[in-house]
């Protein structure tokens, strides 16, 4: 259980996601569900047996180009990985990915570029509010960490300078 919300700007990206893992009716605080690894900045929501893989196979691999298509075949090759690891293919978690400027919900096999905001997760329907209201990623995390019992604190945060930054050429002072 656990949230994850992004949003694109005209010059960053912005990721952030709560710290909560679970294990029966037992939490605890100690596990980041937010990355920054090879270039890609990648947080998910589902196992943290399965992120953990992800942060190894982005250790050594990288998408070929911010392509949906391209972000598609990195989690399928991510799959045959994790089999070959593991036994089993099956991606189950969700994630979003920050990679060359661009931002991806990724959800099994399906890959979406986000060009505004999104939110995946325990907590997704409160931080997606939050979002469509104009506030930050961080505050969405907040929000969800107040109203849902699925994800708590602390919030972790990462940012990469956005495409969009680059194609309208305003990228002169860094962020």
């Amino acid at each position: 259980m656990s949230v994850v919300a992004a949003r694109v700007h005209d010059r960053k990206i912005v990721v952030a996601s709560d710290s909560i893992i679970m294990r029966g009716i037992s939490k605890r605080n100690n596990l980041t569900k937010l990355e920054s690894i090879n270039g890609m900045i990648v947080g998910g929501t589902g196992t943290a047996e399965e992120l953990t893989y992800m942060w190894q196979y982005m250790n050594t691999h990288q998408p070929a180009s911010s392509s949906e298509r391209d972000i598609l075949d990195f989690v399928i090759e991510f799959s045959r990985w994790k089999n070959d690891m593991v036994g089993s293919p099956v991606v189950e978690n969700e994630y979003v990915m920050a990679y060359q400027g661009r931002l991806f919900m990724i959800s099994l096999m399906y890959v979406k570029e986000i060009r505004d905001f999104v939110a995946i997760g325990a907590g997704e329907d409160f931080a997606n509010a939050a979002l469509y209201l104009g506030h930050t990623p961080e505050e969405a995390v907040e929000v969800a960490c107040s109203l849902s019992c699925y994800v708590s604190g602390p919030v972790v945060r990462y940012e990469m300078e956005s495409q969009l930054c680059y194609e309208s050429k305003q990228c002169e002072v860094k962020i």
